[in-house]
């Protein structure tokens, strides 16, 4: 099958390229006609708009537009100190986790992506996900965790419809398996109002894949003159297919409001799992684990449904400051000393369930009569103190990040010594002979850039931190290893208290880069932090990482991209 779908889409290829001479209008490329207001995302192509194809009936021109793309990448890098938790049930037996040093970690991922575009307003797009990776922990009694693990599925597969302006529509319509990403911003943290869970409350982060992919109908559109006060909407109605329950119904919606291309703010409500497909199972009525008493007395459960809000901003400063050079050239460049996006600054505050299930229990006082009370904290999961009377503290995960200089004098000398000095003092790991090697780098650009016509600043620079309770392990271990059902508690801190690697860290961070080359075909990229990477583990669920690999401040990884496009 697979061979099949790959030998269409290149004889495909062929007939684009055969047909170009004839082609005289070109195609609409995947960002020009993307136009969701919270920028769904996919693989960023930079081949060659595809040719006109003929179609029976329409004449020699036609408007049918058919592309293809192709995305390859590799990814190599290293979790320098994390955790494995080997068993942190929430029986009381929990273990402590192992720790794990220099554990290497390599991914392969490949893109095969069909966008048909009709008359400019019907889009049919078909894109195609192969992963290859590798088990964290290799263990002889589960054989899955010896062999590399070959995942093959649809990334984007999705029909629209744009009504209005091309560009800005005052709606279109989508349906199918999109990629979806309203944070334009964020690089690896926040995006928590539908890639994050509330019940039990799980954050999750992925390399390069700050998004989350959505099954259903997506409607969106805009309002305003984008380069004065630009009005955006998306509405979904959505199928669960992130985690359990599953095809729960989950209705979303999100309004977005960007001002002289100054300020951009943003804000969304999702309220998942409104529509149960096993009352069972999403609502836990008869599953004893999920069970709880109110004040008075009466039985009530805890349940997987949530809503969730999230509010987000961005400022770009360099909108009101003019571009200046500075010279010499051969030390400082030709391009002007800022980027158009450095030093933009930008954050992210979500509220994971506006719920509070505040547990009691029938409890003795001093002369032995029973009084229903507030059980101990380390039991009452979801009674959350409150910040301002309107966050729960164990559920407001709250992101802020900067776009850092782009110019390469700053960005390869001055910033890594800064940088890996923080490194060192945060983590205990000395870095810091990389900066010499980034520095000559930085000495030399400007030269390259003068003489050889190299552009050598960087696309992107940013650093992100994030500020979470973490009061229980960020971890879904009773959603997807319970019996007799899964229930929506978390698991608890017995093993890592009892493990003795540091106190788990509250704030985490991720330094990310990215350099583009050769028209967009080719790209370097990176990420150092410690954020909520889970290294993939092929074995049963008992013994999957769910909790975050990287906890204590000494704790962080790397990871490097190498990527082709076309």
């Amino acid at each position: 099958m697979i061979f099949r779908i790959l030998l269409g889409m290149l004889a495909g290829a062929s007939l684009c390229l055969a047909q170009e001479g004839d082609s005289t209008r070109a195609v609409p490329t995947a960002e020009s006609v993307q136009t969701d207001t919270a920028h769904a995302v996919q693989p960023k192509a930079a081949g060659r708009p595809g040719a006109v194809v003929p179609f029976a009936g329409l004449g020699s021109r036609s408007d049918l537009k058919i592309k293809q793309n192709f995305f390859l990448a590799i990814d190599e890098g290293e979790a320098v100190r994390g955790v494995y938790d080997l068993d942190t049930s929430s029986t009381g037996t929990g273990k402590p986790y192992l720790s794990m040093n220099n554990l290497w970690q390599q991914k392969m991922l490949l893109y095969i992506t069909q966008d048909i575009v009709y008359k400019e307003r019907l889009r049919l797009l078909a894109s195609i996900e192969c992963d290859l990776r590798y088990s964290m922990f290799p263990r002889a009694p589960f054989p899955a965790t010896l062999a590399p693990e070959f995942d093959f599925y649809p990334n984007d597969v999705e029909i629209d419809y744009l009504f209005g302006n091309l560009t800005f529509p005052w709606l279109k319509i989508a349906l199918g398996y999109f990629p979806f990403k309203y944070n334009p911003d964020a690089k690896d943290l926040g995006e928590y109002l539908l890639r994050s869970e509330a019940y039990p409350t799980v954050i999750q982060t992925d390399f390069e894949f700050a998004f989350t992919r959505e099954l259903g109908l997506h409607l969106s559109g805009f309002l305003g003159n984008p380069n004065i006060d630009l009005f955006g909407w998306d509405l979904m109605l959505t199928s669960e297919t992130h985690t359990y329950p599953l095809m729960d119904g989950t209705l979303s919606g999100l309004v977005s409001n960007k001002l002289l291309n100054f300020l951009d703010i943003g804000a969304g409500v999702s309220f998942q799992r409104l529509l149960p497909v096993d009352d069972n199972i999403t609502l836990q009525k008869n599953n004893g684990n999920s069970m709880y008493r109110e004040e008075n007395g009466d039985t009530n459960h805890y349940t997987f449904q949530a809503t969730k809000l999230m509010l987000r901003a961005a400022i770009t400063p360099q909108r009101f400051i003019p571009e200046f050079k500075i010279p010499p050239s051969f030390v400082f460049g030709t391009h002007p000393f800022f980027g158009k996006q450095d030093l933009k600054i930008y954050g992210e505050i979500a509220i994971l369930g506006v719920n509070n299930y505040v547990a009691y229990d029938s409890i003795p006082d001093a002369s032995g009569i029973n009084h229903w009370q507030k059980v101990p904290d380390s039991l009452n999961y979801y009674n959350d103190k409150m910040i301002a009377g309107i966050f729960p503290a164990d559920r407001t995960p709250v992101m802020l990040g900067i776009d850092l200089p782009t110019n390469p004098l700053l960005s390869y000398g001055v910033l890594p010594f800064l940088l890996t000095k923080w490194l060192k003092d945060e983590t205990g790991s000395d870095i810091r002979q990389l900066e010499w090697v980034t520095l000559v780098a930085g000495l030399a650009s400007g030269a390259a850039e003068q003489f050889l016509g190299w552009d050598c600043s960087l696309d992107v620079l940013s650093l992100e931190f994030e500020w979470f309770s973490q009061r229980y392990p960020n971890s879904d271990l009773n959603v997807l290893n319970s019996s007799p059902l899964p229930y929506p508690l978390p698991i608890s801190n017995q093993g890592r208290v009892a493990t003795g690697f540091g106190s788990f860290a509250t704030t985490k961070y991720a330094l990310y880069f990215k350099k583009s080359f050769a028209n967009n075909r080719f790209s370097l990229s990176g990420l150092v932090g410690r954020d909520h990477m889970k290294p993939l583990e092929n074995a049963e669920p008992a013994k999957q990482q769910t909790d975050d690999f990287l906890q204590s401040s000494s704790q962080w990884w790397w990871t490097f991209r190498m990527s082709a496009s076309f």
